[in-house]
């Protein structure tokens, strides 16, 4: 009899600005401004894979087909402002200010958001897979929309799910 690889889910890393696992401050992010989440260790033993869910709310409604952009940026370093890649601090803060789309090429795309024309009582939801390359990270938001997003920090947040294989 021929063995099964199942899937199963893992436990959940959270990146919000209270209450998570990690801080990432998403309030009021400006149109063409980036903001960085803090440094995250997905496990010494971890899944290969990981599911990222997030979900944003605009402050104005933005040009529907607008995106909100997100990456990834790995590290081997548990240390927040050590080997990170595209420059990131590792901490909760604002990312390369006037230099988003320079650095933001030296990390891993996971996706993008595309928007909806609706605002603040509508919360935009997308799922990604990726494969992060090392045990720690953070996740990083570009804002391309054309509008801030939500003032209100309780909309936002970032949830990433391993997605772990077994074999039957």
């Amino acid at each position: 009899m021929a063995n099964e690889i199942l899937v199963k889910t893992g436990t959940v890393k959270i990146w919000k600005a209270s209450g998570g696992d990690y801080a990432i401050t998403l309030a009021s992010i400006a149109n063409g401004a980036a903001r960085q989440g803090a440094k995250g260790d997905l496990g010494a033993t971890r899944a290969r894979r990981w599911n990222m869910l997030v979900e944003i709310n605009m402050d104005a409604a933005p040009t529907a087909g607008n995106l909100i952009e997100f990456y990834w940026s790995s590290s081997p370093s548990g240390t927040a402002g050590t080997q990170n890649t595209g420059g990131a601090s590792g901490t909760d803060a604002a990312y390369k200010a006037a230099e988003e789309d320079e650095w933001k090429k030296q990390l891993m795309l996971v996706g993008c958001l595309v928007l909806t024309n609706d605002s603040d009582t509508v919360v935009q939801v997308i799922e990604f897979c990726f494969e992060p390359m090392h045990r720690y990270g953070m996740p990083i938001l570009v804002n391309k929309s054309g509008q801030a997003l939500e003032g209100d920090d309780d909309s936002h947040k970032i949830t990433l799910t391993p997605i772990v294989e077994e074999i039957q």
